[in-house]
This record gives C-alpha cells, structure tokens and sequence, in this order.
C-alpha cells in the first residue's frame, strides 16, 4: 500500500468522483486516497484492484479521527509508562533482591531440604525381608514314591532397641540442626557481600560527585586567572599553573567515573537480576551518629553466629552418636513369621532372635564415638573463643572508624572548607597567591574524600561486625540510638 498525502495528489485527484478510480500514474493497484471535493464532505477511500475488479471501501473520516486518537492516547500513556523513573534502589531491598536471587539461596533452601530429609529418614524403621524358596525331592524310605515339590515362605520384621532408635533420631536432629546451620552462613555471607558492593557504590557515586565539583571549581578558577592575566593583574605563569590543575581534576575526574562504573557493574553482577537503567539509589553511607552496645552484641553472637551454632551441633550430635554406639550393645530384635510346604508335611510358625554381644559387644564403636565427641566438644570451645575474640577486635575496629569519621565531619571538614574560601576571598582581592588558593582547594578535597572513605571504613566495619552477630542486629540500629533494636 503507497500513500498519497502530497498537495500535487490532492489537488488532481480533487474532481474524482466517488465512484470512480483515480488514474493517475503515481496510483498503484493499491491506494491510500483522500479525497476532498467539498468541505464538510471529507471522505477517507480505500481502492485496490483484485482479479481486475476495483474494489473501494469508504469510511467516514470522524471514525478514522476517533481511532487516529485512540492510538495517539495508547502510545503517549505507554511513552509516559516507560519514561517514569525507576524506583531508587536502597541497600535493604538490594540485599533481600540478592538473597533471593542468588545461588547460595538455593544452596541453602537444598541443606534445609535435606535436613528435613535427614530428620525424616532417622524416623523411620527398617523395611521387612520377604523370602519364598521352591525345591524338589522325595521322602526317604521304603515308601518313597516319585518326587513332589516343596515351598517355603517367610518375612522377617528387625525392630530396633526403642533407646538405640531414639539416640539416632536425636543424632539425626542435630545433624539437621548442622545443615541448616551452614545454610544461613552461607546467606550470612552473600548478605554481606552485597551490602558491602552497595556500600562501595555509594562511595564512588559520592567521589564521583566530589571529583566533578572539583573540576567545575579548576575551570572557574582557570577562567578567573585567565581574566586576571587578560587585565594584567596576574602572570602568564599563573594561568599555567590553573590550567595544570585543572588538567588534573579532569584526570582524577575521568578515574572517578571509571570506579563508579567498575562498582555499579559488581552490583549488578551480584543481584543475580535485572536492576533498573538508570540505576538510581537510596540513602547514604553510614555516619558516626550510630551508636552500638558492646554488652548486647556479645551476648547475641552465642546465640546467632552460624559458626558456632554449626559447631554445637556437631558437638551435639557426636553425644548422641556415642549413646546410640553404647545402646547397640543391647541387640535388636529380629521377628519372623514363616509357612513351610514340604513332601510329607505342612507347618507355620514364627521365631524370634537376636545378636548375642559376647565377643565384639561394640567395643570399637565405642570408643570411636567417644574420642570423636571429645574433639567435637573441644573444638566447639574453641570457636567460642575465637568468636570472642574477633569480637573484641571488629567492635575496637568499628569504634575507631567511628571516631575517625566523626573528627572529619566535626572538625577537618568545616576548618578545610573555611580556610579554602578565605584562601579564594584573598585571591580574588589579590592579597594572596595564586599556589595559596590551590593548596587550599587540594586541602578541602583531601579532606572530602577521606571523609566519604571514613564513612566507608564504618560501613565496612558494620559489615564484618555483621558476619558476626548477624545483620539483621548491626543495621537494625537507627542513628542516634544507644543500643541495637532487637
């Protein structure tokens, strides 16, 4: 189909009746026509050929205006649908997106499946032994005859010691209890791996912010100086000291987005999903309001971390592999319910048996247990000491973080940023010099920049503190609160 929209087509197709065809040359054999040969008597015209016939549908142009606008309002509510703005993204909902999505959380929903499985299988008794036995003979005697068959039947049912089978569920518990416990080490991780990726993007966002106010400031100080220099109030040398540094805001500028990208990509890669495009993000790096209590953390990670509760388990369930290898000793009972066909009888019956613990008694087992759940237990106490002591290190970490961040936000910054306008003020009246004002800007960058990384530092030690006692208890904490909610 060819449409004709032009002023040359409307004009010379204005005195084609209705019922006719307009023959035109520029016409194919299917046409999209307007005709217009009276106001008010607009017609919108279909016309085709088709197996020689001329085939010509005509509608009335209000229709053709209702549905023209029906799509116009379609297409512009879904412009707008796509142009809205993704929803920013903060570091709560960017950690439970990479919680879910991530593989370690199919690793750890398959351990918690198969601690179920484990719970379950240790409840369940042995399964009975069916046997059928066929042979053929013939009685012995004088009166012996031709051969007969025989046929034997029996199932045999062990039952176990009802305080052996209750020490291996106990045993099996604990063993669900170690699954599960390395099912949430492993979330524990991923989670805090992802706040610290979302952590270092905040930070290079923020740099990245600081490097491009930098380099707006060189240029304006580049473009003061060259001013200066065109009235004589300053020397061509000057002008080349402002555009060296300027040239070098723009390097560490063009670094600075480099990282910001490098960071934005490990974030995505770690949400294991699509993220919004433009990524936008939600709150800030942490700051030295935050205040934790020691006292509560340290009771929380004998309760919470994987580590140790993983090493109580098994300490647990070596306990209970030791009970049930010392009630082995007792046997278990073996019950069989049998039916006999033989040649010159029949007879049914049952029997009874067990082991009888004379020579072997368990001994070996035994004493394996024993020594494995001595070196359980020890080890358990082991973690605990360890864990008590990172402890110790990581909340000296965090409060020296804290306060490093809090000496840059009280102190450094204000006194950079009031020395670097005095330093400009004195320039622009030509009392100071020109290296001044730039060792002064340097100074407040400096300054800047190891403020936005002390924040990091803090956050950075919240997380490992994290790993610790859990981070649902570190970041439960708002700002300003002397102890963590719990």
């Amino acid at each position: 189909m060819q449409s004709h929209f032009s002023r040359e087509c409307l004009g010379a197709c204005s005195g084609v009746r209705d019922s006719e065809l307009c023959a035109r040359p520029h016409h194919t054999s299917s046409s999209l026509v307007i005709h217009l040969p009276l106001p008010g008597d607009a017609r919108f015209g279909y016309a085709g050929r088709a197996n020689g016939r001329v085939l010509r549908k005509e509608e009335s142009v209000s229709h053709f205006l209702r549905a023209l606008l029906a799509l116009v309002l379609i297409g512009s509510s879904r412009a707008t649908l796509a142009a809205s703005p993704p929803e920013p993204l903060d570091v709560e909902h960017y950690v439970a997106l990479v919680s879910k999505n991530h593989p370690a959380s199919r690793i750890a929903a398959s351990r918690v499946a198969a601690a179920e499985a484990e719970r379950l299988s240790a409840r369940l008794i042995p399964d009975p032994t069916f046997e059928v036995g066929f042979g053929r003979g013939k009685a012995t005697g004088p009166e012996s005859g031709a051969e007969k068959s025989e046929r034997a039947y029996s199932i045999r049912q062990t039952l176990p010691w009802p305080s052996t089978f209750a020490a291996g569920v106990r045993a099996a518990d604990r063993g669900a209890e170690i699954l599960a416990a390395k099912g949430r080490r492993a979330i524990r991780e991923i989670e805090s791996e992802a706040r610290q990726s979302f952590f270092r993007l905040l930070e290079t966002r923020e740099l990245l912010d600081l490097f491009r106010a930098a380099e707006v400031d060189a240029r304006s100080l580049r473009d003061l100086v060259s001013r200066r220099v065109g009235v004589g109030e300053a020397r061509e040398s000057d002008r080349v000291k402002a555009e060296v540094e300027w040239l070098r805001q723009r390097l560490a500028l063009v670094g600075a987005e480099r990282d910001a990208e490098g960071a934005e990509k490990t974030v995505r890669a770690l949400a294991a999903a699509p993220l919004p495009e433009p990524l936008t993000l939600a709150g800030v790096l942490p700051t030295p309001d935050l205040f934790v209590s020691v006292a509560d953390f340290a009771s929380r990670i004998l309760e919470s971390n994987p580590d140790l509760l993983e090493a109580r388990a098994e300490a647990e369930r070596d306990r209970e592999i030791l009970s049930t290898a010392k009630w082995s000793r007792v046997p278990d009972l073996e019950l069989s319910l049998f039916r006999n066909r033989e040649i010159d009888k029949n007879s049914n019956g049952f029997a009874l048996g067990f082991r009888l613990p004379l020579w072997n008694a368990n001994r070996g087992e035994i004493a394996k247990a024993e020594a494995q759940a001595f070196l359980a237990v020890a080890e358990a106490a082991k973690i605990e000491i360890a864990l008590r002591i990172e402890f110790e290190s990581r909340f000296r970490g965090l409060e020296v973080a804290r306060a490093r961040a809090a000496l840059f936000r009280e102190e450094i910054l204000p006194a950079s940023r009031e020395s670097q306008r005095i330093a400009r003020l004195l320039y622009e009246e030509g009392e100071t010099s020109l290296l001044d004002l730039i060792d002064a800007s340097r100074t407040l960058r400096e300054a800047v920049r190891e403020e936005i990384e002390s924040r990091l530092e803090l956050a950075a030690a919240l997380v490992e503190l994290g790993r610790l006692v859990g981070p649902e208890i570190v970041f439960a904490a708002e700002p300003g609160d002397r102890n963590p909610k719990p």
